[in-house]
């Protein structure tokens, strides 16, 4: 019988992920899937049942669960209808011992915890084992803690509990995003925000990450996160629907990670990765890039050390990642050379005490600084030349981080744990040489003519986060697994940020526009929250009712330290239920309700609550030549010889150009008063949720059909109220309004489509009225309701790990569509969460209902591999995914109209290829445009990639193993990201519109060698 428990029978229904770690398990027990019970963000349970000989429930005895790495044990009773739980267990192999009260024990059994989630096993003698494997192939047997065989999870995505063994196996970049991508519904973000992922339809700036319960999301504007390198993870947890009560504070999705621990055994190891330039093709030249010069070089190292400090008590894991890369690229847009090296030495670790069984302290600490040296040099392009050195930039980020969590066990029915930690991220950018950014649109694209930085800045993000959970077991018309907790997060965000060299200019034909931008201080924030949450299971374990219920309280101060927004209680139900339709753990139907609240982002602080100077004055050329000719630079870049300016409104008093006239001022270095900043019926974004599903496991294989429904219920936004107010004053007889609501006057913070209700911020010797709290209507203001509306229907397919073999893949069919994408915008890459410019003037809302840009209706994902020997595998990862649509961005057809001064921000476009569309005049100049509904100009071409992996290890050195990745295999040119702007900032016609921009990744080549001690000891 000792070989009869194989692989193959060992890990029927769930990934394989974690499939090695089973080989050791004997033939005197069968693992069949049970009921699940929800567990935090960094333990996991196990649970399930203990049947006879005959297949009836033991009655009484023990179950110990015992670490396999640390040594620690769990010992429960099995209750009278032969079912047990053991809760609040690390992530990591158990070897687990029955010891019925009658009947044979079952002894030695290896078992697997994932973090986050549960492992379901029933226990039965060899006998039992033999009956059942005389039903033939059919019989499910599940060893494995996956989400995909947990008949009482209504959570999508993607999760896994062995990390490395997911890069041994396929070829996937090392780091988080990439295994998000591997999820069904998440979808590459735009590049202007990095590497990052959008999850069922929201934008990239709307996830939350965790790291062993810490949350290291950069809460001033949402996009990404704190991450350690992919080598220090664990486990990772990728939730995209279905979020349980206990995790909020986000509308895309939500990643959880632990990292490594140390065990009874020393451990070392060291894991190089290396991607050279002369392994990796070039993408096409485009008109903006001269893309067959790119050079891009990378290098990751990782080395390793754990073991016990005293055995079966405590332990430690240490890693060091000296990271290093360099690119290089020419743009031919400011014709220069840009050169950049990354130096990002990680160091990171983790204390794991156990003080008693059942009581457990760890501690988690890394640094993850990470310095950026960008490197201009001037570039001939007639020549083909590189000439002279321009300037430097040195970006740094990142900072320290540290987490310690108490888990104490104290009955079978009573867990409890509390948590600190903080997230630190320091951010700087600092050019030398000093000089202002001055570009072109002289020669009808937007050039660049000297300088290198917009901005010169130095800021800092601090998050201090407490947190106390428990969980208590009841057994009442069922059992219920009551989880009930509350998190505080206090932050603090500092800002000093203002124009290099002083002021920013553009050339224009007619005129040359100067910026000037300045901000500076510091900003406090919080948020809470408090959840319970009920896993009710009855009906013989047949159905599970998730009920559960958050309240999110956010608050944020401006400058002054006083709070501007206090969203008061923000109740979110989660609801779901799952039924084991036939009794036999084989198939499913499943659904969940979910409301999601999402914070403020301190970057609203910090532009709307702040003294920001923000504005912009045009001047005519001087002297005579072509305009931008002649021109003379300081040595600070500022041009000396400006002609007249034209403008009609004064520039800020407390500015260095008070006394002249500015053409739009945007902020004018004056912190308003709170009650002027934001309406007083303000509330924070959320979203409902939806799904129904059905899964069903059948042998190897396993299959999930979910159709899942989001909606914007709500959103906030900055937008100008000076419209509205002017109507407003028009109504009442208030007089003298004309002269300060000009238009970007005054910004409020306001949910769009809902009335505002706000003091007025205007000239209250003139009027006293003009300071008076108003209430603006809807329909004066002009803001239709936010509105993005996503739709999906997923089928996901799994063939456990078997005969040397696994294979996971999905097919994604999907409609998203607004006329918001939501707290970052895509079309410009602005990435202001909470003030965009889509609620900035009624007019930028006209044509802006349409397909939204992180929605790809079709999408196939498939990877896996295959093992040809003991000693060799190959993998696969496939994604083909369909168009992205586009739009053509222009200036508001009427110039007379607010919205024109945002210039090419709208939907109107004067590209004559769109006159099928409908026409706009303007009433003075004769100009005409055509509104281009969003999405619905061009699209880009489907996307394609095939990577492939082959690991060979090395017997003569155990431990030991080399591998080569081959990305984008047959070095697919799929064209991804155009130009999109039909005019250009003062309404001419863009030469270069819908030209192409971005082609997806080129082949590449990544070598790794890695050396493993003690692993198998």
């Amino acid at each position: 019988m000792a070989n009869r428990f194989s692989v193959a029978r060992a890990l029927r229904g769930g990934i394989a992920i974690r499939s090695l770690a089973l080989l050791g398990a004997s033939g005197m027990a069968m693992i069949v899937a049970a009921p699940a019970v929800a567990q935090d963000f960094t333990t996991g349970a196990l649970v399930g049942r203990v049947l006879d000989a005959s297949g009836q429930p033991v009655t009484g005895g023990t179950l110990t669960a015992r670490s396999a790495a640390q040594g620690f044990e769990r010992t429960v009773p099995i209750a009278s209808n032969g079912t047990f739980r053991v809760q609040a267990l690390p992530g990591g192999e158990y070897v687990v011992t029955v010891n019925p009260a009658n009947g044979e024990p079952i002894e030695n059994q290896r078992v697997s915890i994932t973090p986050g989630g549960n492992s379901t096993y029933t226990f039965r003698p060899a006998a039992a084992v033999a009956a059942a494997d005389a039903m033939g192939p059919d019989i499910v047997v599940t060893g494995s803690a996956e989400r995909g065989t947990d008949f009482g999870n209504n959570t999508g995505g993607l999760a896994l509990g062995d990390v490395s063994q997911l890069l041994n196996t396929t070829p996937i970049a090392r780091n988080q995003t990439a295994i998000q991508l591997l999820a069904p519904g998440t979808t590459a973000g735009d590049s202007a925000f990095g590497n990052l992922a959008s999850f069922s339809g929201a934008t990239v700036a709307e996830n939350q990450y965790y790291v062993n319960g810490l949350n290291i999301t950069n809460f001033r504007n949402f996009l990404g996160s704190n991450n350690p390198p992919i080598e220090f993870y664990e486990s990772i947890d990728v939730k995209t629907f279905g979020l349980p009560a206990e995790y909020g504070r986000a509308l895309g999705g939500f990643t959880t990670v632990t990292t490594k621990s140390g065990s009874n055994n020393f451990k070392a190891g060291a894991i190089v990765a290396y991607s050279p330039d002369a392994l990796r093709d070039d993408s096409p030249n485009t008109y903006a890039a001269l893309n067959e010069r790119d050079y891009a070089e990378d290098l990751e190292a990782n080395f390793y050390l754990s073991g016990p400090i005293i055995k079966d008590r405590l332990f430690f894991y240490a890693l060091y990642n000296p990271n290093y890369e360099k690119q290089s690229d020419i743009s031919l847009t400011s014709n220069q050379q840009i050169t950049r090296r990354s130096n990002s030495p990680f160091f990171g670790g983790k204390i794991d005490a156990i003080i008693t069984d059942g009581h457990r302290l760890e501690g988690t600490y890394f640094r993850n600084k990470r310095t950026d040296e960008y490197s201009y040099y001037r570039y001939n392009p007639t020549s083909d030349e590189l000439g002279g050195y321009i300037g430097t930039a040195v970006d740094e980020q990142g900072g320290d981080n540290f987490v310690a969590t108490y888990t104490g066990q104290f009955t079978d029915w009573l867990t409890l744990s509390a948590s600190y930690g903080e997230n630190h991220d320091d951010r700087s950018s600092q050019p030398s040489l000093n000089v202002a950014l001055v570009q072109s649109t002289l020669t009808g694209i937007t050039t660049t003519e000297r300088g290198f930085q917009g901005n010169a800045e130095r800021s800092s993000d601090v998050r201090k986060f407490y947190r106390a959970d428990a969980d208590v077991y009841v057994n009442l018309l069922g059992t219920h697994h009551f989880r009930f907790g509350y998190e505080r997060e206090d932050l603090t965000s500092t800002e000093d940020t203002l124009r290099a060299g002083g002021y920013s200019y553009i050339l224009t034909p007619g005129y040359i526009e100067r910026t000037f931008y300045q901000n500076a201080g510091e900003w406090n924030g919080r948020n809470e929250a408090f959840y319970i949450q009920d896993n009710w299971t009855l009906l013989d374990d047949r159905l599970t009712l998730q009920l559960g219920l958050r309240n999110d309280k956010f608050s944020n101060n401006a400058l002054d330290g006083n709070t501007y927004f206090r969203s008061g209680d923000q109740w979110g139900p989660r609801i779901g239920a799952s039924f084991d339709v036939f009794g036999d753990n084989r198939t499913a139907v499943f659904g969940s309700w979910n409301r999601y609240f999402m914070p403020v982002a301190t970057n609203t602080s910090i532009r709307l609550g702040g003294a920001e100077m923000f504005y912009r004055q045009r001047f005519a050329y001087s002297g005579a030549g072509a305009p931008g000719t002649g021109l003379v630079y300081d040595n600070n870049g500022n041009i000396q010889n400006l002609g007249p300016v034209t403008g009609g409104i004064p520039c800020p008093e407390l500015s260095a150009d008070s006394g002249s006239l500015c053409s739009n001022i945007l902020s004018d270095g004056v912190q308003g008063p709170i009650d002027t900043l934001v309406s007083s019926s303000l509330a924070p974004s959320y979203t409902d949720e939806w799904n129904i599903g059905v899964s069903h496991r059948i042998g190897d294989w396993s299959f999930r059909l979910t159709y899942l429904n989001r909606r914007l219920g709500r959103t906030l936004d900055d937008v100008a109220i000076d419209a509205a107010v002017l109507a407003y004053c028009d109504e009442n007889g208030i007089n003298g309004c004309d002269s300060v609501f000009t238009g970007f006057h005054q910004y409020v913070l306001a949910n769009p489509g809902e009335d505002i209700t706000v003091r007025l911020d205007g000239d209250c010797a003139a009027d006293p009225r003009q300071c008076e709290v108003a209430t603006l209507s809807a329909a004066n203001l002009g803001y239709p309701t936010a509105v993005r509306n996503y739709d999906s229907v997923q089928f996901e397919f799994e063939k456990a790990y078997s005969n040397n073999w696994y294979l996971r893949g999905s097919y994604v069919y999907q409609r998203l569509r607004g006329n918001y994408e939501g707290a970052v915008k895509s079309d410009n890459g602005q990435a202001d969460a909470g003030l965009t410019q889509d609620f900035d003037q009624p007019g930028l809302l006209d044509g802006a209902y349409g397909q939204l840009a992180n929605g790809r209706e079709h999408q196939f994902k498939l990877f896996g591999s295959y093992g040809i020997t003991d000693n060799f595998r190959i993998g696969a990862n496939i994604l083909v995914e369909s168009p992205r649509k586009f739009s053509c961005i222009g200036t508001y057809y009427d110039f007379d109209n607010f919205a024109a001064a945002y210039q090419d921000a709208s939907f109107y476009c004067a590209q004559p290829q769109f006159n099928d569309r409908p026409a706009f005049t303007d009433p003075a100049t004769g100009r005409v445009s055509y509104l281009v509904d969003r999405g619905t100009a061009f699209e880009s071409d489907w996307r394609k990639q095939i990577d492939v992996n082959a690991q060979v290890d090395i017997p003569e050195l155990p431990g030991s193993f080399f591998s080569i990745d081959v990305f984008n295999v047959f070095n697919w040119k799929s064209k991804v990201d155009y130009q999109e702007f039909g005019e250009l900032s003062d309404a001419s016609l863009n030469e270069r519109y819908g030209e192409v921009l971005g082609y997806q990744a080129p082949r590449s080549v990544r070598l790794t060698f890695g050396v493993r001690l003690g692993e198998n000891r």
